[in-house]
């Protein structure tokens, strides 16, 4: 048509009525189609971007069944998403595509969340049920896939790690302290006949005596800042199998946080030390600290010589802390007993690495049930 055209004109013939007619239409028909097939679908350009913002465990079963989405749309039309999955992967399997997991069912919290206008960057909130589990000995990725109007090919986000992601909100900042009775653990004093109080103290260089009723701030390895503990004047001792009144000791003490779980990045432990700790054999067990998750996982921790050893100086040989030397342990030296035997006696901090990713539901202290170590705990706190 074109060719018919620049002939014309270059003949310079007149072009009849009804020729022009039907040139005129043929260039109408060209340009329609022009604008059809070239510039309409410029125009109606799709392209949608996501990426997670934020992901939260609402209901604490340490699993995050909540999402929420950043989203942008730089085309000129509006894009209704039809289906969100959510692909992870640890750093241990990102390369094996066989062993990625899909997350799928996402709900968005609003009816008009799912709609994506042109020129527009927001945050939508999603939900599921018992979806992405993360864990502190691994990093996890994702990768988003998400179908949508416009485009018979998914959106497919890049690997970014999920960690960094975490909602934090709730995570212990401070301290959390226990009040061990109040949780149902039980008090008793180790050597039968003895006065009451005699594991309380006087003196002790710099950090002891531990009062009764009272906050005390002590040092534990590896923290910068000291650790503040509550201390409620009653000690828990665990059971042994042949000393005084300590053989009816539970097995098992635990505190019991289902209605009102925690998350925190560390459990710190006043006490450890036992009037009977240079008595059970190195390789031993003297204590098992088992922190369970809401999820049923458990972080555990067998305890033997590296944290626990006899809280008086003159049981052990050469009257002094035996478990410090491992690294694991600060000594404090709670100074001499106000009552009789009037020993120098000293107790430990230690802290155990939580998963902070995770609500925790109980902190049990189990006896093995075959030991001499009578450990004793003062206080607990988290943080």
């Amino acid at each position: 048509m074109f060719k018919t055209i620049k002939r014309l004109i270059r003949r310079r013939k007149a072009v009849s009525p009804v020729i022009s007619a039907i040139l005129l239409i043929a260039l109408v028909v060209i340009s329609v189609s022009a604008v059809y097939f070239l510039i309409l679908p410029y125009m109606n350009k799709v392209s949608l971007y996501a990426s997670i913002y934020r992901v939260s465990d609402t209901n604490k079963d340490s699993r995050y069944e909540k999402i929420t989405l950043f989203l942008s749309n730089a085309g000129t039309n509006a894009v209704e998403i039809n289906e969100v999955s959510v692909w992870t992967a640890t750093d241990e399997t990102i390369g094996d595509q066989d062993t990625w997991l899909k997350h799928e069912e996402w709900i968005f919290s609003r009816t008009s969340g799912n709609i994506v206008h042109p020129s527009i960057f927001k945050e939508e909130t999603l939900t599921s049920n018992n979806q992405l589990e993360l864990t502190i000995e691994t990093t996890t990725y994702y990768r988003l896939e998400i179908y949508f109007s416009g485009n018979d090919n998914p959106y497919i986000s890049s690997w970014e790690a999920l960690d960094d992601q975490v909602d934090f909100s709730d995570l212990v900042e401070d301290f959390e302290k226990f009040d061990l009775q109040a949780w149902g653990m039980t008090g008793t004093i180790d050597v039968p006949g003895w006065p009451s109080n005699n594991y309380q103290t006087y003196g002790g260089p710099e950090y002891g005596p531990i009062i009764s009723g009272q906050n005390v701030w002590l040092p534990v390895i590896g923290e910068t800042k000291l650790v503040q503990f509550f201390f409620t004047g009653k000690i828990v001792v665990f059971h042994s199998v042949n000393n005084g009144n300590i053989t009816g000791q539970p097995l098992i003490q635990q505190i019991n946080r289902t209605e009102a779980p925690f998350k925190a990045q560390k459990l710190f432990v006043l006490g450890l030390a036992g009037s009977w700790g240079d008595e059970f054999p190195n390789g031993a067990t003297a204590i098992t600290l088992n922190v369970t998750y809401t999820d049923g996982t458990s972080s555990i921790w067998q305890l033997g010589h590296d944290y626990i050893d006899d809280w008086w100086y003159t049981s052990n040989n050469p009257k002094k802390c035996i478990s410090a030397p491992y690294g694991k342990i600060t000594e404090i030296d709670l100074g001499y007993q106000v009552d009789y035997p009037y020993q120098h006696i000293h107790t430990h901090t230690a802290s155990f690495q939580l998963n902070y990713y995770k609500y925790v539901q109980f902190v049990s202290f189990i006896d093995p049930g075959n030991d001499n170590s009578g450990a004793h705990l003062l206080s607990i706190s988290a943080g």
